[in-house]
């Protein structure tokens, strides 16, 4: 009787997951080798595709705190300001469980305020950091064109002055980003996330909230 004497690494060439999610990498699985079996030759050459189960749609982000967001206005393009943000926080969630830095992402956002859509925010890929034990992915942007749509100019005046005189205001984010984000085997792909989530954003409670300081005059 034959005894075991060998064992073999098996490529396991990708795993996919329906919904957009891919994973690259090449993993190894062991399988013990007995010697002189033309069998076991062919095991050495197997290649397997594993695809897991859809779990379904998935909501993934679960928040988006805007704690700093700036617009740059012009009065050649008064409806397309510039629009930057320092500090943007998204929290999100997975149905699994092992650790997740998201290095880049991409989104298209599209604002709405008290009901109705105003704007769309095309931010290009870009790196982020992650704080991957909260689940919390850090976003930095700067001047990306916010194009309001063209008939909805009078609810884009209706947030730069909400928000200009109150204290805080209501956004309703949707839309969609493609992310990258680095696990301990390999790279993931993440396509299509979609979103739609409420975030306040802090007014200038017509500019009492702190003192006024002049820096500059041009005259």
């Amino acid at each position: 009787m034959s005894s075991f004497k060998e064992q073999a690494l098996v490529p396991v060439t990708y795993v996919q997951v329906s919904g957009g999610l891919r994973l690259r990498n090449t993993t190894y699985i062991t399988i013990n080798i007995c010697p002189g079996n033309l069998l076991n030759k062919g095991i050495k050459a197997l290649q397997v595709g594993t695809l897991l189960p859809n779990q379904g749609p998935q909501n993934i982000i679960k928040s988006i705190d805007l704690n700093e967001l700036s617009l740059l206005f012009s009065t050649q393009f008064p409806f397309s300001p510039l629009t930057s943000s320092k500090s943007t926080a998204a929290a999100f969630t997975l149905p699994f469980t092992f650790p997740l830095d998201v290095s880049a992402l991409e989104q298209t956002i599209t604002l709405g305020f008290e009901g109705s859509d105003f704007a769309q925010l095309a931010i290009p890929n870009g790196q982020t950091t992650t704080d991957i034990e909260a689940r919390i992915i850090h976003i930095f942007f700067g001047n990306v064109s916010l194009s309001v749509f063209g008939g909805a100019h009078s609810t884009f005046e209706r947030f730069v002055t909400s928000t200009t005189v109150g204290s805080k205001q209501t956004l309703h984010l949707s839309g969609s980003a493609n992310a990258d984000a680095k696990t301990a085997v390999g790279l993931l792909s993440l396509q299509n996330i979609a979103f739609s989530v409420d975030s306040s954003i802090a007014g200038l409670q017509g500019l009492s909230a702190r003192p006024v300081t002049i820096s500059n005059l041009d005259v």
